[in-house]
């Protein structure tokens, strides 16, 4: 019996080593991206972003994802990502307990809140950056891990970074986005959740 647990707990440590060293070579690759020089050299966006910015993510080498972009709420420091019908059935399969779906006209989802503010990078410390933060007991527990953060690199275009929690004061980096300015009315969104 004591063998029996003892090499469970050695597989678990090797899987989280693993975990942990991927998450580094991750960092790496992204710091070394060339995104990483336009990211330092962004600014805190004044004024902050507000209302939809349709976006693009530079992540797995730039292949297209279902993610549309960002909502900003600028007055309440809150905002949301926004998902294709596509993106929608992955994510409500991924976390299926999660309550605040909703659904435009055009069928598109808006999900995933998150709280902003402004703070230092978690990785370039040097930089002030707009923290998108996803730490709320209504998001589900993967998705409370991670922590996006956005600078200006030209008027109304932004870079974000993506970070991902592993352990307490423990991120990895694992790709950049980009958003631009849309008018907000563009996008008008009913308050009844998606329904499966």
């Amino acid at each position: 019996m004591a063998f029996t647990l003892l090499t469970v707990l050695i597989y678990i440590a090797v899987a989280i080593a693993v975990i942990f060293i991927l998450g580094l070579l991750i960092t790496v690759l992204v710091q070394c991206s060339p995104y990483q020089k336009m990211f330092v050299e962004g600014r805190v966006p004044n004024p902050p972003p507000d209302g939809f910015h349709p976006g693009e993510a530079h992540v797995l080498f730039d292949k297209q994802t279902p993610w549309m972009g960002k909502s900003f709420d600028a007055q309440n420091q809150i905002g949301f990502n926004f998902f294709t019908p596509l993106g929608a059935r992955i994510l409500k399969t991924a976390s299926p307990l999660y309550q605040k779906f909703s659904v435009n006209d055009e069928g598109n989802t808006r999900a995933y809140y998150f709280k902003t503010y402004v703070g230092k990078g978690q990785k370039d410390v040097n930089t002030d950056v707009f923290k998108l933060d996803y730490d709320s007991p209504e998001n589900p527990f993967w998705i409370r891990a991670i922590l996006d953060e956005v600078v200006e690199i030209a008027p109304q275009q932004y870079l974000g970074k993506i970070h991902v929690k592993l352990a307490p004061g423990f991120y990895v980096s694992i790709g950049y986005f980009g958003l631009r300015s849309q008018t907000a009315s563009d996008l008008a969104f009913d308050a009844a959740p998606v329904t499966s």
